[in-house]
């Protein structure tokens, strides 16, 4: 997995002898190949640099996660927000005990920031995994360019909801995507085989609550385009279920979404990202028909997909939860 033992495009699952690493690594090659061109038109993110990371460039750069942290100072100055979103991501490496040299699975790896951040702070090797080839392409481009001192990331091209990369791992981590994942179960189980014993797995993520409707999921459906969120009242018996003990850690983030992030959110978005993206991204539909993108568009579109879930959170219909549980 150390960069010079391998080339990146490899998946480290090669590590492994027998029939059934190489069964996984087959799987995620199909997987590769099976790719659905997820995020594959962003010229959005093309045109800074950073193809797959869409509006959210403009927001917290390659980490592509929001800074839910219950810092005022940072939610009322957008020109932080990414080192709010890189400070959110090193919590997690605290809470699941990353040590250098461990080798680490993170699940849905999106454009590689937050693994390219663990790696440099706590010198570990991180295996991302992403569905998509446009994030593993700009993920690995990077990777070519950043030295990560003494830790490494190794990008494998692969659908978590048919296999993931044998290890085994020390630690696994999942930020912010579970919403895109069907079968919840099925993932835990997966992520449970490919630990090592005593491993530890950190589940990072927005979830809706016993109060969430069926009329709340199909409204964030319209914004957010899948519906399968984490539910507050059902992880730690899937989790259980998939063979992990129970949770030693339920941090709850909630009070940042309706505190803090509602309270500056929106005007941050308008008053310091907007007049970029508008300047970078100017006209609209009516005026300049035919243009790949449009400023102001995005940010309206932006704004009321976020103030959803904000009325969410402060209607206790959806929170934020970070979640430790450990392999026997």
């Amino acid at each position: 997995m150390r960069r010079g033992e391998q080339h990146p495009d490899r998946a480290i699952s090669d590590r492994s002898a027998g029939a059934g690493a190489l069964a996984v690594e087959d799987r995620l090659a199909d997987d590769a190949r099976a790719d659905n061109g997820h995020y594959s038109s962003d010229v959005v993110g093309g045109r800074r640099g950073l193809p797959g990371g869409g509006l959210h460039i403009y927001l917290t750069g390659d980490l592509l996660h929001p800074p839910m942290v219950p810092d005022p100072a940072i939610w009322s100055d957008g020109r932080l927000w990414k080192r709010g979103a890189a400070l959110h991501t090193l919590q997690i490496g605290e809470l699941a005990e990353l040590t250098a040299g461990e080798h680490v699975l993170d699940i849905g790896g999106g454009l590689g920031g937050p693994a390219r951040l663990l790696a440099r702070h706590f010198g570990v090797h991180v295996t991302s995994v992403t569905n998509s080839a446009a994030h593993a392409a700009t993920s690995r481009r990077i990777n070519a360019t950043r030295p990560l001192r003494d830790g490494s990331v190794t990008v494998v091209l692969g659908d978590c909801q048919r296999a993931l990369p044998g290890g085994p791992f020390g630690a696994a981590l999942s930020v912010n995507m579970l919403y895109q994942v069907k079968d919840h179960r099925a993932l835990y189980e997966r992520v449970f085989r490919s630990l090592a014993p005593g491993g530890r797995f950190v589940v990072d993520d927005w979830m809706l609550t016993s109060l969430a409707t069926d009329e709340d999921v199909a409204e964030l459906v319209t914004h957010f385009q899948f519906p399968h969120f984490g539910r507050t009242h059902t992880i730690e018996d899937d989790l259980m279920a998939a063979g992990f003990l129970p949770a030693e850690t339920f941090t709850d983030l909630g009070h940042v979404a309706r505190g803090p992030m509602a309270d500056h959110f929106e005007r941050q978005m308008w008053d310091y990202f907007a007049p970029q993206v508008i300047s970078d991204w100017p006209g609209d539909p009516v005026a300049a028909p035919g243009r790949p993108a449009y400023g102001r568009l995005m940010i309206e579109q932006f704004v009321a997909a976020v103030n959803t879930t904000i009325r969410l959170y402060a209607q206790r219909r959806m929170t934020y939860r970070r979640i430790l549980v450990r392999k026997p």
